[in-house]
């Protein structure tokens, strides 16, 4: 998905897609729910924001699934 600053209007569809990837991971530890939503086509950024975790946390996640 597209980067946005803070300040930007969100459009409809993403405001969408961001609701259901929240609901679709609430039950989810967050390593998970990121892999998941990177699949998904979110970007890292975007993961960070959904979980309430940092940027980088879904690219580290993906690495430790590989790793381990």
């Amino acid at each position: 998905m597209p980067k946005k600053a803070k300040n930007d209007v969100v459009e409809p569809m993403e405001r969408l897609a961001r609701v259901v990837a929240i609901a679709a991971t609430a039950n989810m530890e967050k390593e998970e729910a990121a892999r998941r939503l990177l699949g998904a086509g979110f970007d890292a950024p975007t993961i960070g924001g959904l979980l309430d975790v940092g940027p980088n946390f879904a690219n580290v996640a993906k690495l430790r699934r590989k790793k381990g």
